[in-house]
């Protein structure tokens, strides 16, 4: 059967029902281990091909981009550890039916199936939450300090020098306390071949914040702490991103942007953030960092290139029920 055949309607001998699809998945799905140890992106086309093969569809390489994903079954699949729950670029589908493997690090627990008019309800703001993404330009590599000097404006209200003041990571910058982009550069690149044990392979969270606290230390602050502002450690005005691939999520706001940057009063802009990006790879347990780049927002895109010319992707976030993972 062609899973890009046209939707299947309630009449036809291969429509199920949300309730039917979830006891046959439960079925042939709990207990699989294809998806443990696979990168987000690989497990989501795992996830679907087992979805296809589970319902008798021939289970295609590659998944067209089209929405729903599975059309004939009118089906989306996700891959959950948690219950955040992000869907990219449109809103909640009520005539789609929404698959949810629910997982741990090994296997699937779980198996949820919900109709689309039914999960409308998990969606508390009914908004899509925007953001940019970038990748850097012909292919670049190495570590390297894309800029020579922090912005004008931020060296006139923040006069920055070589010595940090210690003080909370969380704390807003003050004049002769931060440090140059220059001398930011230059505590940071020495952990470039640092080796760390990795907390699994779907935790970039918690593998993100172990890069985030020694910076955090090698920048000369008083301890760690994170607060999820931007930029993360908001007394030194660097925002800090470990990359396992090329794509490079910016958030809210252009790095270029010249609005007020909100977490600090307003007194700077987005602009002069200074950005330290790390590349990493993984081996096993473990991941090791390969580069850093130091930039500032102003001079972001001589190193980066923007992602869909001037447009943003797009994710929903919705809450699902906790008890769906008490598994």
């Amino acid at each position: 059967m062609d899973v890009y055949a046209p939707s299947a309607t309630a009449a036809s001998d291969f429509f199920y029902a949300p309730d039917e699809l979830e006891v046959l998945l439960r079925h042939e799905l709990v207990g699989r281990r294809d998806l443990a140890g696979l990168a987000v992106k690989t497990r989501a086309v795992v996830a679907k091909r087992l979805v296809c093969t589970a319902l008798g569809y021939d289970a295609p390489m590659s998944f067209k981009r089209v929405n729903p994903r599975l059309p004939h079954p009118a089906v989306d699949v996700y891959a959950q550890q948690s219950n955040n729950l992000q869907i990219w670029n449109e809103e909640v589908d009520a005539q789609r039916r929404y698959v949810v493997l629910i997982l741990d690090e090994s296997e699937i627990l779980d198996v949820r199936v919900i109709a689309g008019a039914d999960l409308a309800q998990f969606d508390r703001t009914g908004k899509l939450t925007s953001k940019f993404q970038a990748s850097r330009v012909g292919g670049s590599t190495g570590s390297k300090l894309v800029s020579a000097f922090d912005t004008s404006h931020f060296i006139e209200r923040l006069a920055p020098s070589t010595q940090a003041w210690p003080g909370s990571p969380v704390a807003q910058p003050e004049p002769g306390q931060v440090l140059t982009v220059e001398e930011v550069y230059r505590r940071l690149v020495p952990m470039v071949g640092n080796v760390y044990v990795d907390p699994g392979i779907v935790q970039e969270r918690n593998r993100g914040t172990v890069i985030h606290r020694e910076a955090c230390e090698r920048l000369g602050t008083d301890g760690f702490a994170d607060n999820g502002q931007f930029p993360d450690i908001l007394s030194q005005l660097v925002e800090v991103k470990l990359q396992l691939a090329r794509t490079v999520d910016l958030g809210l706001e252009l790095p270029s942007s010249d609005i007020p940057l909100a977490s600090a009063n307003g007194v700077l802009d987005v602009r002069d953030v200074r950005y330290a990006i790390f590349y990493a790879a993984r081996d096993g347990a473990k991941f090791t960092l390969e580069s850093l780049v130091v930039v500032t927002g102003a001079d972001f895109f001589e190193e980066y290139r923007q992602f869909g010319g001037l447009t943003s992707n797009s994710k929903l976030q919705l809450r699902l029920p906790s008890s769906w993972f008490e598994c």
